[in-house]
């Protein structure tokens, strides 16, 4: 049978307690409520990225597909015409000359279909590399936009913005950074330790991470693709008759499309600098919290030792000889 709150029953309260309330708690209690306390400061230059990386990857896709609808016309001029009777390239029975594929002013210049091969192989090249930083920048973006992993989730909770992590994912939060490294330095200050800020330790990320942002940014400001597959027209100039220039000049201007050989691998040294936050922060987290840990025993210790029952425990069982010097040297009034 359930159980029914008897109507009208309700706490005693002093007269007006309600509205004893400090105007400033009631503020912070509304923003709160609303979820309006807090602001991620490195949001703005965060989306500024992901703006550009979806840029450069819509850029890279629109040229490589460009690469991509010429091909197989390249690729049908290097296809020799074979005679299924003799099994031989075939021959033109009115002139008796081979049968090719290729373009009129190609083949008058004297090159061959290994000569449009290797054009089709640079493209291959080309496309790959062209692929992999694609892939790469969709591997940045996921790592700083993964709403229950990596870079974003650290970064919201830091910011406060994200109150708590997912569930069985256990990481440090705002609130709890802030008790603790209060805590932490009450402590220090009254063991006479030297102001240490760890805020800016623990909030590292929220301190430094614009200029990991910015770094990014500088990368992603530059495009990849210094010219685009489009603008070197290469099935025009195959096609051209009288064909005036060389298969190695086109294989030239395809390998030189990528502005830099090493944009893939250094898109994924930023999405490590993003990673690097979140292990620093986490280190300076472990830290604070083991230094919070050992202050709180060494109170216990000192409250046991006051009592000769549990001081026996420290001197004669499991206390190291160091810590029995210190027993006995608060005991002889030779320290405090």
């Amino acid at each position: 049978m359930p159980i029914t709150f008897t109507n009208g029953l309700e706490p005693v309260f002093s007269a007006d307690s309600f509205n004893d309330q400090k105007e400033h708690v009631k503020r912070i209690f509304a923003l709160l409520d609303n979820e309006t306390a807090y602001v991620n400061i490195l949001q703005t230059p965060l989306d500024n990225l992901v703006a550009s990386i979806d840029t450069r990857t819509s850029e890279l896709e629109t040229d490589y597909n460009s690469a991509e609808s010429e091909k197989p016309t390249l690729e049908g001029f290097s296809v020799v015409p074979i005679d299924p009777n003799t099994g031989q390239q075939e021959i033109d029975p009115n002139t008796g000359e081979l049968v090719t594929n290729l373009p009129d002013g190609w083949a008058a210049a004297g090159f061959i279909e290994s000569d449009i091969s290797n054009i089709v192989s640079s493209i291959n090249s080309y496309q790959t590399a062209n692929e992999l930083i694609r892939t790469n920048l969709a591997i940045l973006k996921t790592f700083i936009t993964t709403a229950d992993d990596t870079f974003k989730l650290h970064n919201d909770l830091l910011s406060g913005i994200r109150e708590d992590p997912p569930q069985a994912n256990v990481k440090p939060t705002l609130r709890g950074l802030m008790g603790i490294v209060s805590a932490l330095h009450t402590l220090e200050n009254s063991f006479g330790v030297s102001f240490t800020n760890h805020l800016e330790k623990v909030f590292g990320t929220l301190f430094t991470g614009d200029l990991t942002i910015s770094n990014a940014q500088s990368l992603l400001n530059i495009n990849p693709i210094a010219t685009t597959y489009s603008s070197l027209t290469v099935l025009t100039r195959v096609n051209e008759d009288p064909f005036e220039e060389t298969p190695t000049a086109i294989i030239s201007d395809i390998n030189n499309l990528l502005g830099s050989s090493t944009y893939a691998t250094d898109v994924l040294t930023h999405r490590d600098n993003f990673q690097t936050h979140i292990t620093n922060d986490t280190n300076e987290y472990n830290i604070v919290v083991d230094k919070l840990d050992r202050f709180v025993q060494s109170f216990s210790i000192s409250g046991y030792i006051d009592e000769d029952y549990y001081k026996f425990m420290y001197t004669d069982v499991f206390g190291s000889q160091s810590l029995k010097q210190i027993i006995n040297d608060k005991d002889a009034g030779v320290i405090e």
